[in-house]
């Protein structure tokens, strides 16, 4: 149980170092929470300081933070799949709930790409498939997120376990992973329910719009 409780919190202080409130402070000593869509990620951080250098840092070190949680449990006296599968989700939930921002941080988006790619990277660009058809179709970056974020766990529903650990790193179980994944895209998607009803009612008041000036126009 101790180990358990180890790899959490490894992951957890690991996903939780706030890395786009530092570059955003120190580019524009602005506080990026208070800045832009108040997101504490790559693309706010590009959007409120402009520059594409800051954004590349971010994402890149948010992945590393992923990339870090996994492969540092795997240092600890039991570092089973369950052990690094918990120390990824919990860098995840750090990187959204830090700590150190009172617990106002970003999507997690990066930083699970970063996990993910510990235990099965063509997921990575299986995702970002499914991102380009949602973005395509809804035309906005945070419902598309969230879309591709829940295709990606049923996706891996379906698909038979035994098929499923051929692709990953040391061939996890598949029934394992599928948990994995599942638990990792939740902790995601909780980020995105606010920016997705925001969504929805603006496209529900478009319409209203539309319809109103319709009638105005044919009376």
């Amino acid at each position: 149980m101790f180990s358990f409780v180890l790899a959490g919190l490894l992951g957890y202080f690991l996903g939780s170092l706030p890395t786009a409130f530092l570059f955003v402070r120190w580019k524009s000593r602005l506080d990026i929470r208070s800045a832009g869509s108040g997101n504490v990620g790559t693309l706010n951080s590009y959007q409120v300081t402009g520059s594409f250098l800051v954004g590349a840092a971010v994402l890149a070190l948010d992945a590393a933070k992923g990339i870090g949680a996994v492969s540092l449990s795997g240092l600890l006296p039991d570092h089973d799949f369950a052990h690094q599968a918990l120390a990824g989700v919990f860098s995840i939930l750090g990187h959204n709930f830090p700590v150190w921002l009172r617990f106002r941080g970003g999507r997690g988006l990066a930083t699970a790409a970063g996990v993910f790619s510990m235990f099965c990277w063509p997921l990575v660009f299986v995702w970002g498939l499914f991102w380009s058809g949602a973005y395509l179709v809804l035309r906005e970056v945070n419902p598309a997120n969230a879309v591709a974020s829940l295709l990606l766990p049923l996706l891996l529903a379906v698909i038979p376990g035994f098929f499923l650990s051929r692709f990953t790193a040391g061939g996890i179980p598949g029934e394992e992973f599928t948990v994995f994944a599942a638990a990792s895209m939740f902790v995601v998607l909780v980020k995105h329910l606010a920016p997705v009803r925001a969504y929805i009612e603006e496209r529900r008041r478009a319409r209203f719009r539309r319809h109103d000036t319709g009638g105005g126009g044919r009376s």
